[in-house]
């Protein structure tokens, strides 16, 4: 994977959020004696308070993937419908109660786990037959709220200025990526936690996080991860930064991810798991960049 950054283009007038999510198969699961559906579901929602979701279901759960798919659903309708309430939280230049933040995030998942719990009693069986891990991202104008049940990554990337060139007095923004909340752990050494009706509050990981210098933001699958995030979330790859270049330029489409998700680079040393992925990017105006 590339690591060398492309300046942010700081030319350009501050607009809405481009989005984009997809989620495969992965070769293991297609190559499986019993070929075997994609567990993982992503979507997104742009316009003013732009969404991520990605939930990844558990492998050892029969009906996983539609439990993924009525997480997904579900919570990108309940944003949609909350919009107000979302514009409170996180578009307020004074900062909202830790309480409130809290009791939103809080929410977000009891929502989650009753999207399973309504699909369990209409298909008649156990919520386990459904679970699934959960990343979410929603920002605001002033602020982004995030929360990750179980494991997968989630990244921001923020304009960082650096020294000018010799030619240029002018200051120059790099984009930085990092990571939100603790790296989670693979269910097979039965650490993972999944959203069902057995997960507890403490379970959960959640945040609020100023978003004045925020140019990108990604939700993935573990299965994504394993190749664009160290396994302990300290290193993240600078591809990422190529796809949201080109995401906020318009360049990037579905079918660019889906080829690069099965590009021998991408797939050599993997486990084979399903890839998922939801991207957001945006350009920041010049002045707020050298103000911040």
């Amino acid at each position: 994977m590339p690591d060398e950054l492309s300046p942010i283009d700081t030319e350009r007038q501050e607009g809405t959020w481009a989005t984009l999510a997809t989620a495969v198969p992965g070769l293991a699961h297609l190559e499986a004696p019993t070929a075997m559906p994609c567990q993982d579901a992503a979507g997104t929602a742009a316009g003013r308070h732009p969404v991520l979701v990605v939930a990844d279901g558990a492998g050892s759960s029969p009906a996983s993937d539609r439990g993924a798919q009525a997480v997904v659903t579900a919570l990108l309708r309940l944003l949609d419908t909350l919009e107000v309430q979302v514009g409170q939280l996180l578009d307020s230049v004074a900062p909202p109660e830790a309480a409130d933040k809290e009791a939103f995030a809080r929410m977000l998942v009891r929502h989650a786990q009753g999207a399973l719990k309504d699909l369990a009693v209409a298909q008649q069986r156990s919520v386990r037959d459904l679970r699934c891990t959960l990343l979410l991202v929603v920002a605001g104008q002033v602020r982004l709220l995030w929360l990750k049940v179980g494991d997968g990554a989630l990244v921001v990337e923020q304009a960082v200025p650096v020294e000018a060139g010799v030619e240029s007095s002018e200051p120059v923004l790099m984009p930085e990526l990092g990571t939100l909340g603790e790296p989670g752990k693979g269910e097979f050494a039965n650490q993972t936690v999944f959203v069902d009706e057995r997960l507890s509050p403490d379970q959960v990981q959640w945040g609020c996080r100023d978003i004045a210098q925020v140019t990108g933001m990604a939700a993935m699958s573990d299965g994504a991860a394993e190749k664009l995030v160290s396994l302990g979330g300290e290193r993240v790859s600078g591809q990422l930064s190529h796809w949201l270049d080109d995401l906020r330029r318009g360049r990037l489409r579905q079918r660019d991810l889906v080829r690069l998700f099965y590009s021998d680079a991408f797939c050599r040393g993997t486990s084979g798991d399903d890839r998922s992925i939801a991207l957001a990017a945006r350009d920041l105006p010049l002045q707020e960049n050298v103000q911040g």
